[in-house]
């Protein structure tokens, strides 16, 4: 398995994966950016070209391509290692290494079976010209209906779980993937898609995640469109149509065009608009921000110009302000979607994107063309409804700006209106601290302190031999526990003892490929943060790491001492109540000696 790792490795480059994903800058040889794993203000995340390897000096994450992935993607190692194989053209026969194989693959293998087997059904089965004959009157063509990989399900009960019976996948994966229903009845499995239109859903990498299913008969009882449930492998809170197809347009025009439906992003794509995305008829959630952000942190909605149209685009906004995403508003003329448009005159597409509107000047031209600035209850309305819009600014700058230019048009007191405006923004402070936010990828992190710490003492340790010997002599191989990091530092101080000298390359060549990975992480960490130091220097900054080290391994230790004599005490072991007591007052003696 090492040997496959390290040839996927070898093809993909560290910096061009992740610019995939963040905005990298150059700081010297190195990249760096902001960390997208916690909030953060000054770029503490960097990226090594030589040495192929990513650090966080905030949160202390770190690791090569896959530790990335899987962190970023929230991925186990199959999926990952499936995701950057394609990526890197290495072909892996899984039915030889089943340890490769979790329930999220079988469920991503049976999900791109269904969407080859739907595309095929399309283009050749005879049950699926009404399929046919509504594309050509969308003028959907050939080349978008294989770029899309389009397909059509048949009206039938079975007809793709027979399929994919035939292709040995099981009825239990077959419906963890959302592609069957069991009946309450006679407790048997059913086709969820029949008789539809099959738009299928790509996650960014272009795995076929799930599926929107759009009805083809009128008499037809369930709703226009069916949408594959919620599964390990498609979570609709972080969707977006054609992000796979339109993510590199996207950085290299800088921009995002949001539009509502699959129609829409498949006009535009081949008239070659290429940065357009939908959300699949969802109010954008924080996760889905978070992923347009990734790519560029300029946001064009594109929406309907009617009264449900603008509630979703005001929905849209609210989310991606909290993001401080620059966002501007193609504005469609009315009746039209962006689908409708291009079909008249691509031109007045292009025209309409060319002119979109910052999203305040939007707000400002649609709130004050609805009152009347001579009416003084008019007048109160709108400074509220442009108040409230102006408190989701989290930019000062912006706030300021916007709140002079209101002040300025409906010719009331800047100051009278500061004080509402902090009024608007005190109250969405304090309803905010009571809700409960799915902020999963900006979770405060716990930062391991004690392991952040080794790092540092390691770096100061393989590039000054003369603060092995001090490190040999206090920082005591009963202070290091069992994680590799700890082994790392174990054979260190062993090979410095044994040797009575340290040679990094020789010392590397004994090492395996995790205390290897680890290392190259820790050189990485004494580039960017020690390579100016003399011995001296390296001397006077280790002793306080030594020492904060020990408080921290201590302090952990007093906790596991005082839970265990907790549950001893219950147990009344007088002996073992004993020993423990006088483990917690020689572990307090120590601390008490460092402190």
């Amino acid at each position: 398995m090492s040997n496959v790792t390290e040839d996927i490795k070898s093809r993909i480059d560290i910096v061009d994966l992740i610019k995939e994903y963040i905005q990298l800058t150059p700081a010297g040889v190195n990249f760096k950016a902001q960390c997208p794993f916690h909030n953060e203000k000054t770029p503490s995340f960097f990226v090594s070209a030589e040495k192929q390897i990513w650090h966080c000096f905030g949160c202390g994450a770190g690791g090569d391509i896959f530790e990335f992935v899987k962190k970023i993607e929230g991925l186990e190692f199959p999926e990952t290692l499936r995701i950057l194989a394609d990526k890197a053209n290495v072909k892996i026969d899984y039915n030889y290494s089943p340890e490769l194989k979790n329930q999220k693959t079988k469920v991503l293998d049976i999900l791109e079976s269904s969407a080859d087997y739907f595309h095929q059904l399309l283009l050749k089965d005879k049950d699926a010209q009404q399929a046919r004959d509504y594309l050509e009157k969308r003028v959907i063509d050939k080349e978008a209906i294989k770029k899309f990989n389009l397909g059509y399900s048949k009206d039938t009960w079975d007809n793709l779980l027979n399929y994919l019976r035939d292709k040995k996948f099981s009825d239990g994966d077959i419906e963890t993937a959302g592609l069957v229903v069991k009946s309450k009845k006679d407790n048997k499995f059913y086709d969820r898609f029949r008789g539809r239109l099959m738009f299928p859903i790509n996650n960014i990498f272009g795995q076929t995640i799930g599926f929107t299913a759009r009805i083809l008969k009128k008499d037809d009882q369930q709703g226009k469109y069916v949408n594959t449930p919620q599964t390990i492998a498609y979570d609709k809170s972080s969707v977006l149509y054609n992000m796979d197809l339109a993510k590199m347009s996207i950085k290299q025009k800088n921009y995002t065009i949001l539009s509502e439906g699959q129609i829409d992003v498949i006009s535009s794509y081949m008239a070659g608009v290429k940065n357009i995305i939908a959300s699949s008829g969802t109010a954008l959630t924080p996760q889905q921000v978070r992923i347009i952000k990734r790519y560029s942190e300029n946001l064009m909605i594109a929406y309907d110009a009617d009264k449900a149209g603008l509630k979703a685009t005001f929905r849209i906004v609210d989310n991606a302000l909290l993001e401080n995403m620059n966002i501007k508003i193609i504005e469609m003329p009315k009746g039209l979607d962006p689908d409708q448009l291009i079909k008249e005159d691509k031109q007045k597409w292009l025209d309409a994107i060319k002119n979109a509107k910052p999203i305040m000047d939007f707000v400002f031209d649609k709130i004050l063309s609805i009152g009347d600035l001579n009416d003084v209850f008019s007048k109160k309305q709108m400074a509220k409804k442009l108040l409230i819009f102006i408190s989701k600014f989290r930019d000062d700058i912006e706030r300021e700006t916007y709140l002079k230019r209101l002040s300025e048009l409906i010719d009331v007191d800047y100051n009278l209106l500061k004080e509402k405006l902090d009024a608007f923004i005190n109250k969405k402070q304090k309803i905010s601290s009571f809700d409960k936010v799915d902020d999963s990828e900006y979770v405060p992190f716990k930062l391991n302190k004690k392991e952040e710490l080794l790092k540092k003492i390691i770096a100061l340790g393989i590039n000054f031999t003369n603060n092995l010997e001090y490190l040999a002599s206090n920082l005591e191989l009963e202070y290091i526990n069992k994680d590799v990091i700890d082994d790392l530092y174990k054979e260190m101080i062993i090979y410095y003892t044994k040797n009575n000298s340290f040679d990094l390359k020789a010392f590397k060549k004994a090492l395996d490929k995790d205390k290897n990975d680890l290392l190259d992480i820790i050189v990485f960490i004494f580039e960017n943060e020690y390579s100016d130091y003399d011995q001296n220097r390296a001397f006077v900054d280790i002793q306080p790491l030594v020492k904060a080290y020990k408080k921290e391994y201590l302090t952990e230790e007093l906790k596991k001492l005082e839970n265990s004599l907790k549950l001893i005490e219950k147990q009344g072991d007088k002996k073992e109540i004993e020993k423990i007591t006088k483990e917690f007052v020689s572990a307090t003696h120590k601390l008490n000696n460092i402190s």
